[in-house]
């Protein structure tokens, strides 16, 4: 198979050479590097205005789509994998889960995904965005923008650990029609087809949609764990997530007016676990998803301009699951989030800007489905409910950015948030930017974020089993960090960052008095470690050539021990080598530490693992018509484990995907 795609690209090689020959100038290129390596040096999400990545007070990093391509990402989670301190894992329902600085949730609710600026945590009844935006397709992603750290003085609830800001091709971007295609292993179609036009009369539109499909990974399940279900007549099965999705983006303008959304449809099988060990094609998870916004900026005069915007936020899912031979449960619920924010945004100088903001939402629960049954089609209600909740939430911002002196940046920003369900909370945030030698940055931050109890956790629920707690507070984490940036030589970029983040009022599930179990704001988590991060980009002949790493020392504990499947050390290396105008070949290597058990879990730890991906692209060619790239993930088939938890050890843990494919082909008109 590889001798065969090997000589395959080899004649695309040779039947493309007259394409090498009209390829784009030298000064074409020029420009063209120069406008990339533009698109990295600056970040909007980390203060709501553009700031160049090195005077930012907060840990930023920005992929381009440039980056995108060259590292074949097939999906979003590709894309962070190679961010420093974050992980990705896969949990037994087949939710993938976002790990930053030592710090993993089964929902990643304390990650705030953003899209074009707008927060997707449209789960009302488990807060994380993970549910539908984790597979995300990529294609028509103009750049990631992460910033590690407390986000809740600018961005409220969830901004907890992160906030990723994913940036969509717009109508500018686009100038015409774009098209591509993707297959790869475990029969993984993804289809795309994007316009975008700006128009005479100051008006502009984009539209993309994506259409997804695959069989997942394809994993052995040992004999023993299914003879434990007391299955002892079943023979070995295999884990398998089947996932399929299509959305539509839509991206309106006229004048000063923007009208904006998405809407994702996701059907999934399941992976593997309690929930699903003994599952067949009536297992099924479908999830609907979309935000409606209509936004203006109002230019009052050249130094205040006014953003405003209402939007409508809709969630909903209707799941079956088996959990015996003859035994399925079947939940459903539908999540509403409605309201507006208004920002202003006043440039005292060129040194000093101020902005200030009022955002109002009302949240709202209802369409509940809770039935069991021995099978999907003779289903009757549970004994468990949950009952229909709304609530209302307001909250004020204001932030400084100044620049008292050239080489020094100070933010002072503070939000206060009220809940009508939980009362209220204050976030502050503060820090600076030196350059103290040119080329040279030091910066410190220090802030607070909250994430508010989901409706899941504040719900009483009639259940024998886990209870709710309307009087939860929110989990708050202070986090102050410390950093350079730095030089050296051209092309060269060197980034070390230490943070230290105390996590409070963590909302876990405890035994309970009259349940087994309830919600509670019970335990603390400590978070600390150390970043370091390197770039350097290859000029002259070597046409984009570049070299990257990033290394994570992260030691996370509660009541000074380690936390459970979360490693100590990760290390990222990455190589793109330009072969001329038109070709590259990109190499990644993840290292990952083993991580620990949790208490009482007798199983040894979770190895730690080495993987090596490499591609093959070629951009611009056929007259800068097409973009073609050939990906293999897991080069050498290294057999490597996500954890199971604690509780369902008899499973073993996860088997991830071995040695993997994925093509691709991108036309423009």
């Amino acid at each position: 198979m590889i001798k065969y795609l090997y000589t395959l690209l080899v004649g695309v090689l040779v039947l493309d050479s007259s394409a090498f020959a009209a390829a784009a100038s030298n000064d074409d290129l020029e420009k063209e590097l120069a406008y990339l390596a533009a698109e990295r040096q600056v970040v909007i999400t980390a203060s709501k205005i553009e700031e160049h990545v090195d005077k930012t007070i907060a840990t930023t990093t920005v992929i381009t789509q440039n980056d995108i391509q060259h590292i074949g990402a097939r999906n979003l989670l590709d894309v962070l994998r190679l961010v420093p301190g974050i992980g990705i894992t896969q949990n037994q329902i087949g939710l993938r889960e976002i790990e930053v600085r030592g710090v993993k949730t089964f929902l990643s609710e304390k990650v705030q995904i953003m899209l074009n600026g707008h927060p997707l945590d449209h789960n009302l009844q488990n807060a994380g965005s993970t549910w539908v935006y984790d597979d995300l397709p990529v294609d028509t992603i103009k750049r990631v923008e992460v910033v590690r750290g407390p986000g809740s003085a600018l961005y409220g609830a969830n901004a907890f650990l992160a906030v990723i800001n994913i940036i969509t091709q717009n109508a500018k971007d686009l100038n015409g029609v774009q098209t591509s295609a993707g297959w790869g292993s475990f029969d993984t179609q993804q289809y795309r087809a994007s316009w975008g036009k700006q128009f005479d009369n100051s008006a502009e539109a984009a539209l993309h949609f994506n259409f997804t499909d695959t069989n997942g990974i394809n994993s052995s399940i040992p004999a023993d764990s299914l003879s434990v279900q007391g299955l002892n007549s079943a023979a070995p099965g295999r884990s398998q997530l089947t996932e399929g999705r299509y959305d539509l983006e839509w991206q309106l303008g006229y004048q000063d007016f923007k009208l904006d959304g998405r809407y994702i449809n996701k059907k999934a099988g399941t992976f593997f676990g309690a929930s699903s060990i003994l599952s067949d094609d009536r297992t099924r998870q479908d999830y609907n998803d979309y935000f409606l916004r209509l936004s203006r900026t109002w230019k009052v005069q050249d130094k205040l301009t006014i953003d405003t915007q209402i939007f409508h936020d809709f969630f909903s899912y209707d799941n079956v699951w088996q959990t015996a031979s003859n035994q399925f449960l079947r939940a459903g619920l539908q999540d509403t989030r409605t309201g507006g924010e208004i920002q202003a945004n006043y440039h005292i100088s060129d040194a000093q800007t101020v902005i200030g903001g009022f955002s109002y939402a009302k949240e709202q629960q209802g369409g509940l489905i809770d039935e069991s049954g021995p099978d999907p089609a003779h289903l009757r209600p549970a004994l468990s409910t949950t009952e229909e909740r709304t609530r209302g939430r307001w909250g004020v911002y204001i932030e400084d950015v100044w620049d008292p002196l050239k080489n020094v940046r100070v933010t002072l920003g503070a939000r206060y948030d009220r809940y009508s369900d939980f009362g209220g909370t204050f976030n502050p945030r503060m820090g600076f930017n030196w350059e103290f030698i040119k080329n040279y940055s030091l910066k410190f931050s220090y802030g607070t974020a909250y994430r508010a109890p989901a409706f899941g956790e504040l719900s009483i629920i009639n259940n024998p089993v886990l209870l709710g707690n309307p009087a939860l507070k929110p989990e708050e984490v202070k986090t102050f960090e410390t950093g350079i940036i730095a030089h050296p030589v051209a092309g060269l970029t060197a980034q070390a960052t230490y943070y230290h983040s105390a996590i409070n009022q963590l909302i876990l599930q405890t035994f309970g008095q009259t349940t087994l179990l309830r919600y509670d704001n019970n335990g603390s988590w400590i978070a600390e470690g150390v970043e370091l991060e390197t770039r350097y980009d290859f000029d002259g002949n070597w046409q984009g050539s570049y070299v990257s790493a990033n290394y994570v020392l992260q030691h996370s504990t509660q009541l000074n021990r380690q936390l459970a499947d979360v490693p100590r050390h990760r290390t990222n290396l990455t190589a793109n080598w330009a072969i001329d105008n038109t070709w590259s070949s990109f190499g990644h290597v993840l290292i990952k530490d083993s991580t620990l058990r949790n208490p009482g879990d007798t199983r040894n730890d979770v190895p730690g693992y080495a993987l090596f991906d490499m591609g093959l692209l070629g951009k611009n060619m056929f007259g800068k018509k097409v973009d073609i790239s050939f990906n293999v993930y897991n080069v050498f088939d290294k057999r490597y484990y996500d954890p199971a938890p604690t509780g369902l050890s008899f499973i073993g843990d996860y088997q991830m995907a071995g040695r993997t494919f994925f093509g691709h082909v991108s036309l423009k008109f």
